[in-house]
């Protein structure tokens, strides 16, 4: 299974990431939400979608959609939408909103696929970017939390096996190796 290492990201630096994000997202598009559409990417965005939701000065549309593109610890570099958006997208200024953002293939995808569906724009709003920073730099997110280490992170959504999620914080798993 792993445990639980070092803490990457503290409690109380999620809400000030939280509020800063939403405060960048209110001064972008102040009292014009009427056509802003915040996606949550699930499972994982579900902390992180309701604390950046609250946080912002205004009331707003949401809806989910659910992903796989991960087989334990790994991205099997498919991309496959399992629960769809009920929401029409056309015209809609999209928000993807994710927890985590390490190789950003579903998020390509999520983007790619909406802006065919006719969305005006498909934007990201990202807790933790642990992608290299070379990458960060050729594919600048529009609204990020933090940056962290490219580790195997857990807590705030992001989960190993389904595990950890709802940890309040971000911390590094420590893989274990069992013996037989």
């Amino acid at each position: 299974m792993g445990k639980i290492g070092r803490t990457i990201v503290t409690t109380q630096e999620i809400k000030r990431m939280v509020q800063k994000v939403a405060d960048e997202i209110n001064q972008a598009y102040g009292t014009e939400y009427d056509q802003v559409l915040f996606v949550g990417v699930m499972k994982g965005a579900y902390l992180w979608m309701a604390d950046l939701l609250r946080a912002l000065n205004a009331d707003v549309q949401m809806d989910y959609v659910r992903v796989a593109s991960y087989e334990d610890d790994h991205s099997t570099g498919e991309v496959q939408i399992i629960h769809d958006l009920k929401t029409n997208v056309l015209g809609k200024k999209i928000i993807l909103l994710d927890e985590v953002i390490d190789s950003g293939l579903t998020l390509q995808y999520l983007q790619n696929v909406f802006l065919q569906r006719g969305a005006s724009e498909v934007t990201r709003a990202i807790a933790v970017d642990k992608r290299p920073k070379a990458i960060q730099e050729a594919d600048p997110v529009e609204f990020v939390g933090t940056v962290a280490p490219d580790e195997f992170l857990i807590g705030y959504g992001m989960d190993y096996n389904n595990h950890y999620r709802n940890l309040p914080y971000i911390a590094v798993l420590e893989l274990t190796t069992q013996t037989v």
